[in-house]
């Protein structure tokens, strides 16, 4: 290979490197993908929706309380049960739907197969 054909294929080598690390798909990357993963719920009658935060360390153990994400100043609390922690560690959707201040919403969570 030519030095200028070296040079010419270098250039473009952190783009291709940049994608990859993006996930490449319409999700936002998750830095803490490896101890970490969100799931959005739907979005309700309301207009909003919220997040949670599933922690991989959780997933095997016992029940877990979680708080969701502030929306319409607000948060909810879920309870995810062993049970549920061991579906999800076994690729299994799990869904919960809370009921609290007035409103409901659902989350269904799936572990993405590259977490944890």
């Amino acid at each position: 290979m030519r030095r200028r054909e070296f040079l010419r294929r270098s250039a473009s080598a952190p783009l291709v490197l940049w994608a990859v690390a993006c996930g490449g798909d319409d999700g936002p990357a998750d830095a803490n993908f490896q101890t970490s993963f969100q799931v959005n719920s739907e979005t309700n009658t309301s207009g909003h929706r919220h997040n949670l935060t599933i922690m991989c360390a959780d997933i095997g153990g016992s029940d877990v309380q979680y708080t969701s994400s502030e929306s319409n100043e607000h948060t909810h609390r879920v309870t995810v049960t062993a049970a549920e922690l061991s579906a999800l560690g076994a690729g299994q959707p799990v869904t919960k739907t809370i009921t609290d201040q007035g409103h409901s919403h659902t989350w269904v969570l799936m572990k993405p197969s590259t977490a944890c």
